[in-house]
């Protein structure tokens, strides 16, 4: 039946441009332009996603592959670069406002008591009118003028002042001098302190007289060491001739 149909067309075509297989053909004419092309159709439905399958189990971890070997050697340590230039040094800044005076602390225990003082130990002897004197002459003190403890003693019209305690003391001597009748000028006069017959480094005095009518004042102030009592002092002259007075020597114990 559909070869019948088609048949049908084709003949049916066929006499439409004139081609008849019983008679001579005429040449068909050109086709015509093409129409236009219909609308295109609705797109049909998309199909339904099907559900994801579960997640498979996670594999297991495979082996740690073998270390690497070490890199190269490691170089040499490069020369140390110069040291660079100083910065300049940075403004002093301002001092800071004083803190508050803390609280006052305790009072410290009492510390011990120490030693009762010792009650000063002194002899004071002086000469009042001049005397003379030449080389070697012990200058005479005839009186007391004080005296406390027992440490220094002297007898009047003496020399000699003894120490009679071991220990230290403080001397002080003071003298007027004048050159003797008939002496010849220059006239050197030089006093000494002696202890025991030695004489105490740092106590000579002296004074030159260019004439009879010269007069001259002498003193020393010395400290002087006991090391055994008793131990005698007195003040000897070298000169020819002089004379001494007024004249003063004050011993203290100190030590």
């Amino acid at each position: 039946m559909l070869w019948f149909n088609n048949r049908k067309d084709q003949d049916m075509e066929e006499q439409s441009c004139g081609c008849n297989p019983c008679g001579p053909c005429r040449p068909c004419p050109p086709p015509g332009p093409p129409g236009p092309s219909g609308p295109t159709g609705a797109t049909g439905p998309t199909g339904a996603t099907g559900p994801e399958g579960p997640a498979g189990p996670t594999g297991a971890t495979g082996p740690t592959g073998a270390t690497g070997p070490a890199g190269g050697a490691t170089g040499p340590t490069g020369a140390t670069g110069p040291t660079g230039a100083a910065g300049p040094t940075g403004a002093t800044g301002p001092t800071g406002a004083t803190g508050p005076t803390g609280a006052t602390g305790p009072t410290g225990a009492t510390g011990p008591t120490g030693p009762a003082a010792q009650e000063a130990q002194f002899l004071s002897a002086y000469s009042t009118p001049p005397q003379a004197g030449t080389t070697g002459t012990d200058l005479i003190l005839d009186r007391n003028a004080s005296q406390n403890g027992t440490a220094v003693t002297h007898d009047q019209n003496s020399p000699a002042v003894t120490l009679q305690e071991p220990g230290f003391y403080n001397v002080s001597f003071q003298s007027a001098l004048a050159p003797g009748t008939g002496a010849s000028f220059p006239l050197t006069v030089t006093l000494n302190l002696e202890q025991d017959g030695t004489i105490v480094p740092g106590t000579t005095v002296q004074h030159t007289f260019n004439s009879a009518a010269d007069t001259a004042t002498v003193s020393f102030s010395q400290i002087v060491q006991a090391a055994s009592a008793p131990s005698t002092l007195q003040v000897t002259g070298d000169g020819n001739p002089y004379f001494y007075g007024p004249v003063s020597m004050t011993v203290q114990k100190i030590g």
